[in-house]
């Protein structure tokens, strides 16, 4: 799964470099959607991948389905990967390409759990909290969890920042169990 990763991810440099020199970059972001979203297709992937059908027909179906909706350098990406029986690694490919927009616009994406919905205003204070420590411009999406008692569980990329009540409360078992309860000031 390492190495699909490292092509999904030559790939997508690949192309951000193309479009960060043509200065298209958001057109280039909306046609790797869309081959994601084509290349995805169980079906069509079926006929991509399959070995028996000549390349210059597969050409003809991606030219035919793609021609008109996508520019034609991500029509070259759709024959390439297509040529070199890549097609499974679009959506990685798509991803790798999300993350490096995000990294080119300064955005992380933070998914927030909490145990009741939170207000409005505290979704807000939660945003301002995150893009003082991460510096970037945060897109939250929030989840509801009652399982977690209380607090915040907040996720930024790769960042797990877990305040929640049962975390909590399982670190002060452990301390219980390990018999190192921290001592208060008296």
């Amino acid at each position: 799964m390492a190495l699909k990763g490292a092509v999904a991810r030559r790939y997508a440099e690949a192309v951000f470099d193309l479009g960060r020199e043509h200065n298209d970059i958001e057109r280039w972001r909306a046609d790797i959607q869309t081959l994601n979203q084509f290349l995805s297709n169980r079906r069509l992937a079926f006929v991509l991948r399959e070995p028996k059908i000549a390349f210059a027909a597969k050409e003809q179906i991606l030219r035919d389905l793609l021609g008109n909706r996508v520019q034609p350098d991500a029509l070259g990406l759709a024959l390439v990967l297509t040529e070199r029986e890549l097609v499974d690694h679009m959506p990685r490919i798509a991803q790798e390409f999300e993350q490096l927009y995000d990294e080119y616009k300064n955005v992380a994406k933070a998914t927030v759990i909490t145990a009741t919905p939170l207000t409005p205003d505290e979704q807000s204070e939660i945003v301002a909290a995150l893009q003082h420590v991460t510096g970037k411009q945060i897109e939250l999406t929030t989840e509801v969890d009652p399982s977690i008692l209380g607090g915040v569980v907040a996720r930024v990329g790769d960042t797990l920042i877990d305040g929640s009540v049962k975390r909590r409360l399982a670190l002060l078992r452990e301390q219980i169990i390990r018999g190192n309860l921290p001592v208060e000031s008296r």
